[in-house]
């Protein structure tokens, strides 16, 4: 697992909003996810900056990189990142955390690493932690069980696989199902920063800055140019949002720097919304 400074993790739980750190149990899990979710991001802002840039590797893939720009910028990042830099920083309060490899969307496109994840073993309960799903709430997982996760917006089932799983999720950007197969429960950082590297040319994030958050009673995203809100009684786009507005809620709802949101590029071709 990488090694984060303690000047580093002291940092990012102060921005959390902890006076200390919380103890390695399922209260403390709990309590850094659900911090996560609502204030870091899954965003692929880093990614098309440094693909614009030909930026070689991209400059979030580590967990100290990861946090020094979530820090410095409010940005997350995409999944093999943002894993990375969540199982690292749970790693560093003590948790018993293995990083996991997965298939997004597997029925459609097979068993394909493209999907980083965590596992946390948490008094002899093993709970999958995710930074792109964001659940609020660590899901449970059973070898041979079918588990799930009440939540008002992003509920989640998880379908036994062999020894492993597959989780169905819902995305900030639209309701209905998704699923995420488990292929590998314990992998290293040189496989996440390998598979972030074939994702400059195999990823859905590649053409348009897509990010998405959790608030109390939603999910708040930019997809497709439009905002979006995700709430109990389903997606509501806008139109397509002009350079101020777009900027705007960047700044002032997702809250990233103005230097960040400058130095974004254009995004491909907006498609009509369906």
């Amino acid at each position: 697992m990488d090694h984060l400074v303690p000047s580093q993790v002291d940092a990012v739980l102060a921005q959390f909003g902890f006076a200390a750190a919380p103890a390695a149990d399922r209260a403390g899990l709990d309590a850094v996810y659900g911090a996560w979710c609502r204030q870091v991001p899954f965003d692929n802002a880093i990614k098309r900056i440094d693909l614009a840039a030909g930026t070689a590797p991209f400059r979030n893939d580590t967990p100290a990189e990861f946090f020094a720009l979530w820090l410095a910028h409010g940005v997350g990042g995409t999944c093999w990142p943002s894993s990375r830099a969540l199982g690292a920083l749970l790693a560093a309060l003590g948790f018993d955390i293995r990083l996991g490899s997965a298939a997004m969307a597997d029925e459609f496109v097979g068993p394909v690493h493209s999907h980083g994840t965590v596992l946390a073993r948490v008094g002899g309960e093993l709970l999958w932690v995710d930074s792109s799903m964001l659940t609020d709430v660590p899901v449970v997982l059973r070898v041979g069980e079918a588990t799930s996760l009440a939540h008002p917006v992003r509920p989640v089932r998880v379908e036994p696989l062999d020894d492993l799983w597959r989780v169905h999720w819902t995305s900030g950007a639209r309701p209905g199902e998704m699923g995420c197969r488990l292929l590998a429960d314990d992998v290293d950082g040189d496989h996440y920063s390998a598979r972030y590297e074939w994702s400059r040319a195999n990823s859905p994030f590649n053409g348009g800055l897509y990010a998405t958050t959790n608030r109390a009673d939603h999910v708040l995203s930019l997809a497709g140019g439009r905002r979006i809100v995700l709430d109990a009684a389903g997606a509501t786009a806008s139109e397509p949002l002009a350079a101020a507005a777009r900027r705007a809620l960047l700044v002032e709802e997702f809250g990233y720097s103005e230097a960040i949101v400058d130095a974004l590029p254009d995004d491909d071709p907006i498609p009509p919304l369906a």
